[in-house]
């Protein structure tokens, strides 16, 4: 299905007079343009049964399609509960709804987004390759979220400062005097957000001097089971090298704080540990964590609002939004003496 941008450019009008054709808006339109558009919106499949040419905005609706791997309950996920949250009240405010999947292929996606009602898509949690090949396969408009990319005319993306954040915080770590940090990720290698901020962390301890050795990365699986092994294991054998431990999420640090606990190796007496998100684990945290404080319901926000224009057709350079973290200190990082650093 052709969107409303396209058709306007072909009939060498505004979208908004198409746009108003398809909304019922067309009193003080000609009968001729009227049809022209109607012909043209009939020819690209625009409207089926069901739907008339007079039909309400609130009749059409947005899809959201967070990919979550195995984790097929989004509103356990402090980040996407915020976020879905405020891109449902954005949308609304917009006079459509939205419709909500957790596709698991390519294929998925595209089905979300096939049906005549769904005038775009917000889409969360798939790589840059992944994202430029969707473009090109969904005829409608598409704005990814945290799908940091290359080419800067390849896709919409909101994304974050997830460097910058990372930066500031292995610094600050770097400040109080550690030298052996530890990188902890769910993916091997980091994509999109977390490879950002696996730069910032090895950028800032080349700023400080400080050697990165590969042994210094590990691998948190997605099976809980496995991942707390590992946990456990780095407890047992490594935790007494390292004076302080980086992970990707809030959720990671916090689960990791209680495994450590566990083993013997307290925060921060033994090892300071510290997150990224500052969402309600960071908060409830005991100690409470250190991390960077990112605000999903800006993500969501202007998420839509980019959406809107392309679904519209209004003219935007906006390609990539990327919003600023900020560095918050709790009680789960200490400050170590130079011998202490362990490097």
């Amino acid at each position: 299905m052709a969107t409303i941008k396209q058709i306007a450019e072909e009939l060498g009008i505004s979208p908004t007079t198409v746009s108003n054709v398809i909304n019922g808006r067309t009193g003080k339109m000609s009968a001729e343009t009227r049809e022209k558009i109607e012909e043209a919106l009939c020819k690209y499949h625009y409207e089926t049964a069901g739907k008339s040419g007079g039909a309400a905005a609130e009749e059409n609706m947005i899809a959201v399609g967070f990919c979550m791997g195995r984790n097929k309950n989004v509103m356990t996920d402090p980040f996407c509960g915020e976020l879905l949250g405020a891109i449902q009240k954005a949308v609304k405010s917009y006079g459509r709804y939205i419709v909500l999947d957790v596709p698991e292929t390519e294929e998925d996606l595209i089905r979300l987004c096939a049906p005549w009602n769904i005038d775009g898509a917000i889409v969360l949690g798939w790589n840059p390759e992944q994202c430029a090949r969707l473009q090109q396969k969904i005829n409608k408009p598409l704005v990814f979220i945290d799908s940091c990319f290359e080419d800067m005319e390849a896709y919409d993306n909101i994304g974050l400062q997830d460097y910058e954040g990372a930066f500031e915080l292995i610094s600050y770590l770097l400040r109080l005097g550690h030298r052996n940090i530890a990188f902890f990720s769910d993916q091997e290698p980091p994509m999109a957000s977390n490879r950002e901020r696996f730069r910032g962390y090895q950028d800032a301890l080349k700023s400080f001097d400080v050697p990165f050795s590969r042994e210094d990365f590990y691998f948190l699986p997605e099976n809980k089971t496995m991942r707390h092994e590992v946990l456990r294991q780095f407890a047992k054998k490594n935790g007494k090298k390292y004076s302080a431990a980086f992970f990707i999420s809030d959720y990671y640090a916090n689960e990791a704080i209680t495994v450590f606990y566990s083993k013997g190796l307290n925060v921060p007496d033994d090892i300071s540990v510290v997150g990224f998100d500052d969402n309600i684990y960071a908060r409830l945290s005991r100690p409470a964590l250190t991390t960077v404080r990112q605000l999903p319901e800006e993500k969501g926000k202007q998420a839509v609002e980019l959406l809107m224009k392309r679904i519209r057709g209004e003219e935007s350079p906006v390609r990539s939004l990327t919003l600023p973290t900020e560095l918050i200190v709790r009680e789960s990082t200490k400050a170590v003496f130079p011998s202490e650093g362990r490097r």
